[in-house]
């Protein structure tokens, strides 16, 4: 009489779990990546509607503005729009008077591990407003200025002369 198994082996199962782990070791950096990317656009749109409506109040009053509530947009979930720095989201933007930066926060409030995107109104060399991305001096977001389009036609990073990717 034929005796048949109705079940799996404990080196079949060890393998699955082997190959689910490889898979799992691969994907989950591609994932975080992903999501990181999506909030740095997200960001990117902000600034760009912020900046846009800034640049239609300075025309309107002959000032730069210095804070969110004088403008002509709003975000639900702002924080502090009465100041020259208010956050939304994962991102902190601040009011200057040379533009208009959103960085990303990491921790307690901290810069240092992290990047900012800043819009100018008026970029030196350049003679008009510009958008640059500058990551801190760790490593860990040192791709995303150039993924974000910080590059020229040939795929070489573009820097600008304050050591920022200049993205066009």
């Amino acid at each position: 009489m034929k005796r048949f198994n109705k079940g799996f082996t404990l080196i079949e199962l060890l393998a699955v779990v082997l190959i689910i782990g490889i898979l799992t070791a691969i994907a989950l950096p591609q994932y975080r990546r992903s999501i990181q990317r999506a909030e740095s656009m997200e960001a990117l749109v902000n600034l760009r509607t912020i900046f846009d409506s800034a640049k239609r109040y300075r025309s309107a009053n002959s000032e730069t503005p210095m804070k969110l509530n004088g403008l002509d947009v709003s975000f639900f979930d702002a924080t502090s729009t009465t100041t020259s720095a208010f956050g939304i989201g994962k991102f902190e933007y601040i009011f200057a008077n040379d533009g208009i930066s959103a960085c990303r926060l990491s921790g307690a409030n901290s810069y240092n591990d992290t990047f900012c995107f800043k819009m100018y109104y008026n970029h030196g060399t350049y003679g008009k407003s510009a958008l640059t991305c500058t990551p801190s001096s760790n490593v860990k977001y040192e791709w995303i200025c150039p993924a974000m389009g910080a590059t020229d036609a040939s795929g070489n990073a573009v820097k600008d002369s304050a050591g920022g990717y200049l993205i066009r």
